[in-house]
């Protein structure tokens, strides 16, 4: 079993600007290409990957680098599993239509 302070989340934060019908092609074609790379929607535009090393959450990282479109800015974080499953998330009560994602511990 991997260390929990060794395996890493890669979360992708980003803003991209979709006012014209062509922004929000690029936009939308952005967010294909993170779930065509394995990452998961947290939220509208946030996104995470699970990597079994801090080696391989770089590379993901560098891979991103290549697909930011021109008026984009993208964050890329890096966390450690231990980090990653302290996360809080509160949902109000009139989004009860949301649904909630399940956040899982990778190495059970």
């Amino acid at each position: 079993m991997k260390s929990p302070y060794k395996t890493m989340w890669v979360m992708v934060a980003f803003d991209l600007p979709t006012l014209t019908k062509k922004q929000r092609k690029i936009a939308n074609n952005f967010r294909n290409n993170l779930i065509k790379s394995g990452f998961s929607k947290l939220q509208l535009s946030v996104y995470t990957y699970f990597c079994e090393s801090k080696e391989k959450a770089i590379q993901i990282s560098k891979n991103l680098e290549f697909n930011v479109p021109e008026n984009g800015h993208v964050t890329v974080f890096f966390i450690t599993d231990k980090q990653f499953g302290m996360i809080k998330n509160y949902y109000g009560k009139l989004t009860t239509e949301i649904k909630q994602p399940e956040l899982f511990d990778c190495l059970e």
